[in-house]
């Protein structure tokens, strides 16, 4: 920039000393004579010089001026840019430092981790095994009771662990009623139902069941704030929040899917458990084995993550310079 000022102001004066020496009068020595029949002439020419010589100042003048002008305008903007980078760039370093933390924090999330360590994080194994627990109370209830006592203490610790549930469409519109100044009426009527005591009666009824509440736990709930929390983030790139809620749908189809798991393990169970005797080796092994088959797969969407920000980052590259 500095090469570029002095060849503008070189350009100036060197323009401004050609106008000077153009202008200089025409010397006349003192002891010629002239003849007199020119004079008249002489005197219109020396008139014409003058203006010339003025109209020639004049024009060195602007010119001076306009390149002046021009000069300054082109190192105001080439000041102003070399200024706006030497402000604005520890400004975009620092945001640059915050968006790796929030890199950091996504990759430290699924970085090394397998199917069952993801699971893990959601805490699915305790979902399971609290829901298989309502599902095993909900058989005794229906088939054995009277005949059967569930640990009511032990079901309370079982509580203990839920944070919350969800529930499916077709067990809400079964079971839930919009309250309000009509509901109320019908709800009176419909309070109590029958209980039904045939055996093909009750086995039929409780082959068309739907799951009703899928309970999760605390860590559960963690782990999917957690995403949330990812997606939420000013910092990441809008490609990378777009994979990131496709994850979390994927981890609200897993806690889905063990509804789905307790509904067809459910029909299963008059058969493996025909009594209460058969029921003391109860366990959620089996409905382990079936909620494997039905979640979705997880590891895919995680490592599609990571390769992102890989390729986001450029971390291959900057790991091929280095070496």
């Amino acid at each position: 920039m500095l090469k570029f000022t002095f060849g503008i102001l070189f350009l100036i004066f060197s323009v401004f000393a050609v106008g000077q020496s153009s202008v200089q009068p025409p010397q006349v020595k003192e002891n010629q004579k002239e003849p007199t029949q020119f004079n008249e002439v002489k005197q219109q020419d020396a008139f014409e010089d003058t203006g010339n010589i003025e109209a020639g100042i004049n024009i060195t003048k602007d010119i001076t001026h306009i390149l002046f002008f021009i000069s300054m305008a082109t190192i105001g903007v080439l000041s102003y840019r070399q200024a706006r980078k030497t402000v604005f760039s520890p400004i975009k370093t620092e945001i640059f430092k915050y968006q790796l933390q929030s890199f950091e924090e996504v990759i430290s999330h699924f970085q090394n981790k397998s199917e069952m360590d993801l699971l893990d994080d959601m805490d699915m194994k305790t979902v399971v095994d609290i829901n298989c627990f309502e599902l095993f109370c909900s058989y005794v209830g229906t088939f054995f009771d009277g005949q059967m006592e569930i640990d009511e203490k032990y079901r309370e610790e079982k509580r203990k662990l839920y944070k919350g549930a969800i529930v499916s469409a077709e067990f809400a519109a079964e079971h839930f009623e919009i309250i309000g100044p009509e509901s109320k009426a019908e709800s009176k009527t419909n309070s109590k139902k029958e209980k039904i005591n045939d055996p093909a009666l009750k086995l039929a009824q409780w082959n068309d069941r739907k799951y009703g509440l899928i309970h999760y736990t605390e860590n559960y709930s963690a782990a999917t704030s957690e995403i949330e929390r990812f997606q939420n983030s000013p910092l990441l790139p809008s490609q990378l929040k777009s994979l990131l809620k496709e994850y979390a749908l994927l981890m609200h189809e897993s806690l889905s899917a063990v509804g789905e798991a307790i509904e067809e393990a459910g029909k299963q169970m008059p058969v493996n458990y025909p009594n209460p005797d058969a029921l003391k080796g109860f366990g959620d092994a089996w409905l382990s084995n079936i909620y494997n088959d039905k979640r979705p797969k997880l590891e895919p969407k995680a490592k599609e993550i990571l390769d992102f920000i890989n390729t986001y980052l450029g971390i291959d590259s900057l790991a091929n310079v280095n070496a």
